[in-house]
C-alpha cells in the first residue's frame, strides 16, 4: 500500500495530497479512485485514506481515523557511521532505515578516505536524505530519520556521550553486545570505522570517556555491513522485533 510522508496531521475527513507526493501518486503510481494508502504524519501516526479522485496535480484522498505505527522499534539507535568510500553509505542509510535506525550521522574520523568538501557534502546528505525517505515509505515507519551532515569523530562522540549511550565497535574490541546493553534503555549511538577501522587514538579517547570497547564476533566485517549486523542485535536484544 502507497504510504505518503506530510508535514502535519490532516484537519479534516478529505485531504489534498499535492506537491511532489502527489505528483508521485497521480502520474507515476497511476493511483485510481478506490484505491488504498497511508498518510503519515512523520511523528508516529498514520491514517489510512481512499483515494477520492485524481487531479493534475494531485490526489483527494477520503481520511480515516487515525491509528499509531506499528513499525517504529521501542528504542531509538543512532547510527554514526564513518565516511567509507564510493556509495557505501547509500547502502547503510537505506538498510538501515529499514531496520529501524532513529538517524544518521556521518562522521569524519583519522582513517577516512572520503572525505568531500562543504558543497559536495550538502549534496550528499541531500541525497541520503532522500534514500531514506524511500527506506522509510518501503518499511512501513513512522517517522523519516534524519540524516546528519559529516561532523568531526571528537564533535560527535562529545555530543552522543552527552544525549545517550554510546555502543562502540572496535576491533580489538572485548565486550559484547548483550553485556553493553544490560540495564539499559537508551537512545544509544552506534559508532563504526571507515575501511581501515577506528584509529588507536580514537578508541582511547573513547576508552577515557568511560565507553567501553565492544566486539562484534570475530570475522572482520566491512564498514558497510557492521552497523547493520549491530543495528539487527541490538533491536533484537531489546524487543525492536518479535520474531
Amino acid at each position: 500500500m502507497p504510504r505518503f510522508f506530510i508535514p502535519e496531521p490532516p484537519a479534516g475527513p478529505s485531504y489534498f495530497l499535492g506537491g511532489e507526493e502527489g505528483a508521485h501518486g497521480a502520474k507515476s503510481l497511476r493511483m485510481k479512485p478506490g484505491e488504498e494508502a497511508t498518510l503519515c504524519d512523520g511523528a508516529g501516526t498514520d491514517y489510512p485514506c481512499t483515494v477520492d479522485r485524481i487531479e493534475r496535480d494531485g490526489l483527494w484522498l477520503r481520511v480515516g481515523d487515525p491509528v499509531p505505527n506499528r513499525a517504529e522499534p521501542p528504542v531509538k539507535v543512532t547510527v554514526c557511521q564513518c565516511l567509507p568510500k564510493g556509495d557505501k553509505l547509500d547502502t547503510v542509510a537505506q538498510k538501515a532505515v529499514e531496520l529501524g535506525a532513529a538517524g544518521l550521522w556521518q562522521i569524519e574520523s583519522a582513517r577516512c578516505i572520503a572525505r568531500p568538501d562543504p558543497k559536495g557534502a550538502k549534496k550528499k546528505t541531500a541525497r541520503l536524505q532522500r534514500i531514506a525517505l524511500e527506506a522509510a515509505k518501503q518499511s512501513g515507519r513512522g517517522v523519516v530519520p534524519g540524516v546528519r551532515e559529516p561532523v568531526p569523530f571528537r564533535q560527535a562522540l562529545e555530543e552522543a556521550a552527552g544525549q545517550g549511550i554510546i555502543l562502540f565497535f572496535y576491533e580489538k574490541g572485548t565486550y559484547s553486545v548483550k553485556q553493553a546493553l544490560a540495564g539499559t534503555q537508551g537512545p544509544y549511538y552506534l559508532f563504526i570505522g571507515p575501511e581501515g577501522g577506528f584509529a588507536p587514538e580514537e578508541a582511547a579517547l573513547a576508552q577515557k570517556m568511560g565507553v567501553p570497547l565492544l566486539t562484534l564476533g570475530p570475522r572482520i566485517l566491512r564498514t558497510e555491513t557492521a552497523p547493520l549486523a549491530a543495528l539487527a542485535a541490538i533491536l533484537y536484544e531489546k524487543g525492536g522485533w518479535e520474531l
